[in-house]
């Protein structure tokens, strides 16, 4: 399990946009030492919207809760698929308002 912390941080009802941001920022893996390709950083909607809210039935309210995400780092800074993909974790923590809507993302 990898110990470091990828973070975005990023309000949810804003028009902040996260893959701008992602762009901006280098992270770097703690397994390889490459750097991430942005298609390999998790997001708000990759978390929340297409596996909480896709899935439905379930809604987290007037919380704020760690999110532990499975990923894989696959992709090099260019793109190309890596020789050796392996496995990630990121730890994000998530607030949801009364009615269950996500309103802040990190």
């Amino acid at each position: 399990m990898v110990d470091r912390k990828i973070e975005e941080k990023g309000h949810a009802n804003t028009s902040i946009d996260l893959n701008r941001e992602h762009k901006d920022m280098r992270f770097i893996c703690p397994v390889c030492k490459k750097p991430l390709h942005e298609d390999n950083l998790v997001d708000m909607k990759s978390i929340v919207t297409d596996n909480l809210y896709y899935v439905g039935g379930i809604r987290i309210m007037n919380s704020r809760v760690p999110i532990a995400c499975d990923f894989q780092h696959r992709l090099d800074k260019g793109g190309v698929t890596l020789d050796e993909p392996h496995e990630l974790v990121a730890v994000v923590t998530a607030e949801f308002d009364g009615s269950g809507a996500c309103i802040q993302f990190e």
